[in-house]
């Protein structure tokens, strides 16, 4: 759990927050802005530095109040730099909203980015936090955790280092050897940083590896502080964080086609064009499981801690503040996860525990948890403000096939070539992938139900258990649903079930007390989910499998066996599918690490988590079984 501080815990001297447990001010108790600017901005040669950049990575140790960003994105726009800016932080103990909002108070020059900032503020919840600003030119990945751990998850090349932790005599864990390993690891020829310490052990850990490392004037009443710059010959360093098979491996210049018009390729296509790829969305003639006209968006976390964890809080705290989600919620806002059981409910309560939340984003009730923050949504606006209807195009695939230069695509539109290739096509995605089996695609069919808004039984509001009950969106609302296998072609919906209306009504009575006569019923509708067998999407290049299993037959002798090198792909081909009922909870999310990978951006998502997700992990847990049987 990652501690959240409140306003009351924080003590503030002269309306500058001082942290609990280092006794340290968050910034200068002359004027916080102005150090900011002259020990970071002008210690890294910004805004020169920048003004001639595609795009420039700055990362930092220690958020804290968010100045060095806010006045970096400040800067950024006032500059008129062209390129794009990502801006990678690192916090344990990240702040409350209002104690944001309290300690920015102080800078009003700020306060519209300010603004922006705390709109889109995460809970405090481990693991890698991605947000992007004006139309994506400015983004911000936040690494909730312990430093040197976060820092050595994160793939990226940095240009430049604001190296702000507490001071080193109250806080050394932000100024260790280990974390200049992954400053160094992280940072390529000509990186430079700044810092407003001058401490003699921080000069020679860095310059042990690799920096230039010079001292110069300091700000207000410090008389030194360091500056400095990456040698030349330095070459950056790969994550050992996750094991070498899952490895994204290099990426092809070139245009970029996402089959799928779902709410995967959706947002897929806005994250890449966000970061100014050529990208082509295509979608088939029949609509998908996204095109289900309203969804919820109910969060099912679970008690104890899983791998995945990071991914499902993270993906749906960034859901909760999806830009392209504004106008789609329902008019009334919020979800209660209702507890059934008794067993239920205690599950709950190491849930509510665990996650440590605040309570603008979770509250106990007496029948559950309250999320605030969610809701129901108007699935058609939600597709159309993600990725415009008008910029894709129609058109049923029959097939695809490796070229020498990308990937062919047969069907309706004739033969298209291009470098790369993005399956987000649900169900269909296991037959269009050459060895797709291997991947561990299913359908599931679902089916939902609609009912008029203002019936006397049904609350006019969202409510989750195992069926759920949506708001009420364009006078009506949705009960649902049904997820069961299907067997037949995952290219046909599933027929409508008189079983399955039975099955859902009889949900709805028994977990929400309403019973609802069948005639009411305005209409049915069914569709296929593409998942997975371990419930978890699959988001990455598709392997060779041949070549694979060759390279990596050792592990059926030896689970813990290394350097056997990294997978081998079929250059070029990636799926982005397996969402399940949870598309639009995790697509927006997983979307931005595919896209950060694809441009490369500094990658938005954990590498131990990463690999969970990647295409080759059932793959590998097979060969890996295969020899402890």
């Amino acid at each position: 759990m990652v501690k959240c501080l409140n306003e009351n815990e924080i003590e503030w001297r002269e309306g500058v927050p001082i942290a609990p447990g280092f006794d340290d001010v968050y910034y200068s108790l002359d004027n916080g802005l102005e150090e900011t600017e002259f020990v970071f901005l002008k210690g890294t040669g910004a805004p020169e530095a920048w003004q001639s950049c595609g795009h420039y990575v700055i990362a930092e140790t220690g958020f804290g109040t968010g100045l060095n960003f806010l006045a970096t994105y400040k800067k950024w726009l006032e500059t008129g730099a062209k390129g794009r800016l990502t801006f990678v932080s690192v916090e344990g103990f990240p702040l409350s909203v209002s104690a944001l909002e309290k300690a920015h108070k102080s800078f009003p020059e700020l306060a519209y980015y300010a603004e922006q900032l705390r709109a889109a503020w995460p809970p405090p919840s481990p693991g890698f936090h991605p947000r992007f600003f004006e139309g994506g030119k400015i983004q911000l990945l936040l690494l909730f955790g312990e430093a040197v751990e976060c820092y050595r998850q994160l793939d990226a090349e940095v240009d430049a280092w604001f190296l702000d932790g507490f001071t080193p005599a109250k806080n050394p864990a932000m100024w260790s050897d280990a974390l200049f390993d992954q400053i160094a690891r992280l940072s390529k020829p000509g990186t430079r940083f700044a810092t407003f310490t001058a401490s003699g052990f921080v000069k020679r850990g860095l310059a042990d590896r690799g920096f230039k490392v010079a001292k110069t004037a300091g700000y207000g009443r410090k008389r030194e502080r360091l500056v400095g710059t990456m040698n030349t010959n330095h070459t950056p360093g790969k994550t050992n964080a996750a094991p070498e098979w899952s490895r994204l491996g290099s990426t092809h210049e070139g245009p970029t086609t996402i089959i799928g018009a779902g709410i995967a390729g959706r947002s897929l296509a806005a994250a890449l064009a966000r970061r100014g790829m050529e990208v082509s969305l295509i979608a088939g003639k029949r609509p998908t499981g996204s095109h289900v006209p309203s969804a919820i968006l109910a969060p099912a976390f679970q008690a104890g801690e899983q791998p995945t964890t990071p991914f499902t809080t993270a993906s749906f705290a960034q859901a909760c503040w999806l830009p392209a989600y504004a106008d789609a919620w329902a008019a009334k806002r919020g979800v209660e996860v209702m507890a059934v059981s008794s067993e239920e409910k205690k599950r709950q309560k190491r849930i509510f525990a665990k996650l440590g939340w605040s309570q603008d984003w979770l509250r106990e009730t007496d029948q559950g948890l309250y999320y605030p923050r969610t809701g129901s949504i108007n699935t058609a606006l939600a597709l159309n403000t993600t990725y415009s209807d008008t910029l894709i195009e129609p058109g049923t695939i029959e097939r695809i096939k490796k070229t020498s230069c990308g990937w062919a695509i047969y069907g309706a539109l004739g033969v298209r070539e291009t470098a790369n290739l993005i399956l987000a096509t649900g169900p269909g995605t296991e037959k269009l992938i050459p060895g797709g089996k291997e991947v561990g695609f299913t359908s599931r069919a679902g089916q939902i139900e609609f009912l008029c808004e203002n019936h006397p039984d049904i609350p006019a509001r969202s409510l989750a258990a195992s069926g759920y009950i949506t708001a009420p969106i364009a006078g009506q609302q949705t009960l649902g649903s049904t997820f069961s296998d299907h067997e037949d072609d995952p290219v046909l919906d599933p027929a409508i079930s008189p079983a399955a209306t039975k099955e859902i009504l009889e949900k709805i009575e028994t977990e929400f007390g309403a019973s609802i006569p069948q005639n009411l019923l305005i209409k049915s509708w069914a569709s296929l989910r593409a998942a997975t067998t371990d419930y978890t999407p699959v988001i990455g290049p598709i392997p060779d499998w041949g070549a694979a299993l060759i390279q990596y037959a050792p592990l059926s002798k030896d689970r813990k066996i290394t350097g056997l090198g990294d997978m081998p792909y079929q250059e070029g081909l990636y799926a982005f599918a397996g969402f399940g009922s949870k598309g639009y909870q995790q697509a927006p999310y997983a979307a931005e690490y595919l896209a950060a990978h694809l441009t490369g951006d500094p990658l938005t998502m954990a590498q131990n988590v990463a690999a969970y997700l990647h295409p080759a992990r059932l793959f590998i847990r097979r060969l890996v079984r295969s020899g402890a049987q």
